[in-house]
């Protein structure tokens, strides 16, 4: 078990404090890939039934952060190689076709919102926080798929790589790797965006999902 102690939960919400508390643990490597997660142990860290932690579970579960085997139990999800370098390859044509949608969508809010989630995610690099600059980077994304105006769309996108995004960060700041490039990339990715020249906006997704770098601690 973890060796963190995580909060109790006080909220009116207590399956939604349970949620935010077990992924911002995971997100952030207090909960490593692999670690079991049981409902009882849980409960009592965060002073809950179990009932709670059970629908927490669940969430976590859709989401791809958890996963449960029958008779084995719930452990944090852990990616091999082969798994990430696939889920890449779906993600290169969904992000296509969510950037190009949000091309044709695009208002004065979701620029500013993206302007201020490149903005942050500089201020996190100069920190050296890997798992600030994932968020953001997620949040930047996320911003662009929910401007697409397709629901299925951004929802698949957002299953299909949140787990991804908590994996490699997490290697990633294990492996000392720098955040660099991680603004100039999104940086480009905005400015293509806002061109609306569906060329230029194919060639930036494409350059910008073949950047990214699965590191070499993660087993095959």
């Amino acid at each position: 078990m973890p060796t963190k102690q995580l909060k109790p939960i006080r909220t009116l919400s207590k399956s939604r404090g349970v949620f935010e508390e077990l992924r911002q643990a995971i997100c952030s490597g207090d909960l490593a890939p692999g670690t079991p997660l049981r409902e009882a142990h849980i409960a009592k860290q965060l002073n809950v039934s179990q009932v709670p932690v059970r629908e927490a579970l669940l969430q976590l579960e859709h989401l791809g952060l958890v996963v449960r085997v029958q008779d084995r139990g719930t452990t944090v999800t852990k990616l091999t190689r082969r798994e990430i370098q696939q889920m890449m390859e779906v993600r290169r044509y969904l992000e296509l076709m969510a950037f190009h949608l949000a091309a044709k969508h695009l208002t004065d809010d979701v620029v500013l919102e993206l302007k201020r989630h490149l903005r942050r995610m500089q201020e996190m690099v100069a920190d050296g926080d890997h798992f600030a600059v994932a968020e953001e980077d997620f949040a930047f994304h996320r911003t662009v798929w929910r401007a697409s105006g397709n629901e299925v769309l951004e929802q698949t996108l957002e299953r299909l790589c949140v787990a991804v995004y908590a994996f490699v960060s997490l290697k990633r700041a294990a492996a000392g790797e720098t955040l660099k490039s991680a603004v100039k990339s999104h940086r480009k990715l905005l400015e293509d965006l806002l061109s609306r020249d569906e060329k230029r906006i194919t060639a930036a997704v494409n350059e910008h999902i073949s950047s990214i770098t699965i590191p070499d601690t993660v087993a095959d």
